[in-house]
């Protein structure tokens, strides 16, 4: 890395942003005028051309952990630390005047660097004392407040207010026997806890939290994104560890991590507060904190309660105070999902047709079933060209009383023409972005789906069943290790109906290797009319020119659907036709492990529980196996990879996002130590390349550089 961009990222010198050749010209001029030096007074003439030293940059946070020498780097233990309380009395001018000295080109040494530049920033309004703070049998932590504060609480714990009121990510907890659960990782923004004066609460454990992050152990998406502690050994963690960590200050969050509190724009708490009144004033819906929330989820990338690739209908009756991967899609006390369409993508684009036709269904059923509770629709952020006709025609059909637009800066084509199809008022709020993220909308996917599949022993699926189902339980072991379903395809009475493919028919003789190893939608058939120009009596009977079968009777053979040559039943769908969303529902995904062509049975991993499936099958009703274009577990064929490492929930290991740039990027590195696994044959779909094996000259990323012009002239 050169010393002119150190400069930059160090916040030294904040250049005027120019075009290459701008930046080219001025880097002559730069080297014509240093021909002729100018004489300074008290310094040095190399003061001008030593680089300064500094191996710590405060101002890029998300570094790669592993580069040696690094601003990561864990100083020694031999290292004397000054007390807390010796850091934070440094007051706010000596550090401004610190920055100052630097910013006029002072060299500094690394360590005398750290201790004045680095910001300790405040998370928590008070400080505990014996009077405010106590930890009871358990670990419970008991706070007694007598004043108005706010602090940050990170990891996975419950509340429990005991007297006052406690406010977090918008709810309002007051005394009552019952405990919220909250999980609460730092690779999305923390919630902030508000309390009122005189207030009590309980700070809970949370024992399901071991599950959920074990299974760091399996994916490095789940690793470093809650209180663990740096000090401490992977191989050295007890099962009785604190699951939360209160953050007074910066100090007290882990090493190397982003912090950022939620925090909600007056814009948004305003629109927020008149919405709630104007529920209230509304006869139907008075009794709003009883009867909770609908939500109608028309995202399939980024849903909040459904796996990615579907379209849900959910009834909150509890607080959201989780990340989506916490409830990937499977009933929690906290909501219930109505109904689920499977889109078997992430994005509408791959078919508007059914989009429409799924969001049509789904507002029906809100409409017969759960009118008198107020819904809120979450739609796509696509809301250029097909995308915005699509919402103005999501707007057609739910006629909402209010829409709001999360954007101010338009574009005009976008605002211009959901003025034109609302026919209530449309507001613009601010938008908020994220200005550091450690995961993608890919990475985040990733993650709800695997946290999907690790679900243990659910008590119901996505039915319609009324029953409150416990708190989810995750099971950290690799899928591999799990025990399949075993269905069969090819019997007197099969398990499932048939194979269906969305966007591409593969060629019968591949049909099975398409499948194989990939996430698929399971779909009741509640109505042969579910089939619609797919209905397979309808369309043997036309193809061999006979009497159409009569697919209506609810008991009776089936007609007989072509198969592939390992027996696998499917429909041809060479037009694209989808399944009528009025006539199924999707019941959840399953992860088909394997094809056993000997005794014809399918290897299903899947959170649905057997008594659903037990159900369907008691109302003679069949299920269908919908291939799209859902993303690739490829974290699910990599488990047994990271299980055999070794890495104990990962905590050797960062997830972090660098400068494509820069030196520091090894994104190219192998990710663990391979040489731990003692064997990879018997892993399907993975082969571990060292280096450049296998790969031909050039095959690295060509990542075009930002800088050109920046170092010519020296």
């Amino acid at each position: 890395m050169s010393s002119n961009k150190k400069r930059r990222l160090e916040g030294l010198e904040t250049p005027k942003s120019m075009s290459a050749i701008s930046a080219l010209t001025a880097r002559r001029r730069e080297a014509a005028g240093a021909a002729t030096p100018t004489p300074t007074n008290n310094a040095s003439p190399e003061v001008d051309d030593k680089p300064i030293i500094s191996t710590t940059n405060f101002y890029s946070p998300l570094q790669k952990a592993g580069s040696k020498g690094g601003p990561h780097a864990t100083p020694s233990k031999s290292t004397p630390k000054p007390p807390p309380q010796q850091r934070g009395s440094e007051s706010h001018a000596a550090r401004l005047k610190s920055v100052d000295a630097s910013s006029d080109g002072l060299v500094n040494a690394a360590s005398e660097s750290t201790d004045s530049s680095q910001k300790i920033i405040q998370y928590s309004s008070f400080r505990p004392t014996k009077r405010n703070h106590r930890i009871k049998v358990g670990g419970v932590v008991e706070l007694r407040l007598e004043q108005s504060e706010r602090f940050l609480v990170l990891g996975s714990f419950g509340i429990r207010v005991l007297r006052g009121e406690v406010t977090i990510a918008g709810a309002c907890l007051r005394p009552s026997d019952t405990i919220q659960w909250v999980h609460a990782p730092h690779c999305h923004a923390v919630p902030v806890l508000r309390s009122a004066e005189n207030t009590g609460l309980e700070l809970h454990p949370d024992s399901n939290a071991r599950g959920l992050r074990q299974l760091g152990r399996l994916s490095p998406l789940f690793r470093k994104m809650w209180n663990e502690p740096s000090d401490v050994p992977s191989g050295k963690r007890s099962a009785k560890e604190a699951t939360f960590q209160i953050l007074y200050t910066s100090e007290d969050a882990p090493k190397r991590c982003i912090i950022q509190d939620l925090a909600s724009p007056p814009e948004w708490n305003k629109k927020l507060a008149s919405l709630v009144s104007a529920a209230r004033k509304k006869p139907a819906i008075s009794t709003l904190s009883a009867k909770g929330v609908v939500v109608l989820d028309l995202d399939p990338g980024q849903p909040e309660y459904a796996p990615a690739g579907t379209l849900s209908l959910v009834h909150i009756t509890q607080p959201n105070l989780s990340s989506p991967f916490i409830h990937p899609g499977v009933n929690d006390s906290t909501y219930k999902v109505v109904r689920c369409h499977a889109l078997a993508s992430v994005t509408p684009a791959m078919d508007p047709e059914l989009y429409l036709a799924c969001a049509a269904d789904l507002f029906d059923t809100y409409s017969k079933t759960l009118q008198d509770v107020p819904i809120i629709v979450n739609t796509p952020g696509w809301i250029l060209g097909t995308g915005l006709d699509l919402l103005s025609e999501v707007i057609g059909q739910v006629a909402p009383d209010e829409v709001l637009y999360m954007s101010e800066d338009g574009p005009f084509e976008t605002v211009d023409t959901l003025r034109g199809v609302t026919k209530s008022t449309l507001f613009e709020l601010p938008s908020q972005q994220s200005e550091f993220t450690s995961r993608t909308a890919a990475h985040l996917r990733a993650m709800q789906t695997m946290s999907y599949f690790h679900l243990d022993e659910p008590s119901a699926g996505l039915s319609d069943s009324s029953e409150i189902v416990p708190r989810m339980r995750w099971n950290p072991t690799p899928l591999s290790a799990k025990p399949p379903f075993l269905i069969r395809y090819s019997s007197p009475q099969p398990g499932i109906r048939c194979f269906l493919s969305y966007d591409y028919q593969a060629p019968p003789e591949l049909l099975a290797d398409a499948v194989n190893g990939m996430v698929l939608a399971a779909v009741e058939i509640e109505d042969p009319k579910a089939f619609g120009d797919l209905e397979p009596g309808r369309s043997l009977a036309k193809a061999m020119d006979t009497m159409e079968v009569d697919t209506k009777a609810k008991i009776g053979p089936r007609p007989v659907l072509p198969t592939t040559p390992e027996g696998l039943p499917f429909i041809p769908n060479y037009n694209d036709v989808a399944l009528d969303p009025r006539y199924s529902r999707t019941i959840g995904l399953v992860l088909l492990r394997g094809i056993d062509t000997k005794t014809k049975t399918l290897q299903l991993l899947t959170p649905i529980s057997s008594d659903v499936i037990k159900d369907i099958k008691s109302k003679d009703r069949d299920i269908v196996l919908v291939h799209g274009k859902f993303d690739a577990p490829s974290w699910a064929y990599t488990e047994d990879l990271y299980e055999q490492a070794g890495n104990d929930e990962g905590t050797d290991e960062w997830l972090d996002i660098t400068d494509e740039d820069t030196d520091d990027d090894d994104s190219n590195a192998e990710p663990e130590d391979v040489e731990k696994v003692s064997d990879l044959t018997a892993i399907p779909w993975v082969e571990v390349l060292k280096g450049n094996e296998k790969r031909p000259v050039g095959s690295r990323v060509w990542r075009v550089r930002r800088d050109l012009g920046r170092n010519a002239g020296d």
